[in-house]
């Protein structure tokens, strides 16, 4: 089935471009691959002819963005992994100047895209400061390095509503995944016998489950109305004790010994900030206009994906 329609999906091959070219491709979509690495898409998606060279710092690309109906842009350096040398600057550049050139590609097309769905972060509202307050779309920016990084990324996306593209930043929080991301690691530290909850352990925990991820970002697609930001997390978001504590009931694992934010600092860099002051991020406008989750409670999300 061809519906007529066609899609260019850069970061096609990490999780959510992944998972997003793969539900496209049920529903009948044309599709134009863009990555850094074309031997490893073509061997994720060989049934997929359209697949480009994609390095932002350079040109030969831009021309295939003309006459896409939708662009999506889930590229970026991993965040969930140790941060050595320049890699800080390597998670900014590939996120906000790569936003950009292909914020200018949609500007200078000929026929332009309708609509630009924009891989942002919950990093937004910033992790410098820990309170109980409920995150909505309307929260301000942080003004911590997450804040301030993020808040860059979403305006460089911005630039295509300058052409009469309509642009949606998603604001993911953690995603999860039985393959990658933050899941399988905190899953490593359960199977070592060392797993339990990031101290303190009342900080909050907002998550989301692959399967809503890309079944949100593909339900605000038709929506003409919906634009801006929208947070991509589950209504129910846990403390950290207490999502310690169901994954450990969910892998038959004990989660008793707290792992210190000293011990996570030296593990994984600046990114232990995500998951040790963790923000409540809930999904205000998902839910406004009317996205039904699948997986709206972790214990189902986590029964889910350690059966897979």
């Amino acid at each position: 089935m061809n519906n007529g329609r066609t899609a260019a999906v850069f970061g096609a091959t990490g999780l959510i471009g992944q998972a997003v070219i793969q539900k496209l491709s049920t529903t009948g979509w044309n599709i134009r691959i863009f990555a850094r690495d074309t031997s490893r898409s073509r061997a994720l998606f060989p049934h997929l002819v359209e697949q480009y060279q994609w390095n932002y710092d350079k040109d030969g690309w831009q021309e295939h963005v003309d006459g896409a109906d939708a662009v999506f842009n889930f590229s970026g350096a991993p965040i969930f992994q140790k941060w050595k040398g320049n890699y800080k600057t390597e998670i900014v550049e590939s996120r906000v100047k790569a936003t950009a050139r292909i914020a200018e590609a949609i500007c200078n097309a000929k026929a332009k895209p309708a609509i630009f769905i924009n891989g942002s972060a919950a990093g937004i509202y910033g992790y410098n400061t820990f309170n109980d307050d409920t995150v909505t779309e309307d929260y301000p920016a942080g003004k911590d390095f997450w804040g301030t990084f993020v808040t860059d990324w979403e305006n460089a996306a911005l630039k295509a509503e300058d052409c009469g593209t309509r642009v949606i930043n998603i604001r993911t929080s953690v995603v999860l995944d039985r393959e990658n991301g933050a899941l399988p690691q905190l899953m490593n530290a359960f199977n070592r016998g060392i797993g339990g909850p990031i101290r303190p352990g009342n900080q909050w925990f907002p998550w989301i489950h692959i399967e809503d991820e890309v079944g949100m970002v593909l339900y605000a697609l038709d929506l003409e109305t919906v634009s801006g930001p929208m947070n991509a997390s589950a209504p129910e978001v846990p403390r950290m004790r207490d999502f310690a504590d169901s994954l450990g009931k969910a892998m038959g694992k004990p989660s008793r010994i707290p792992i210190p934010v000293t011990i996570l600092r030296l593990m994984m860099g600046e990114v232990s900030k995500i998951l040790a002051n963790g923000r409540k991020v809930v999904p205000r406008k998902a839910e406004e206009i009317g996205y039904q989750f699948k997986f709206p409670r972790l214990n189902g999300a986590l029964e889910d994906l350690l059966q897979k």
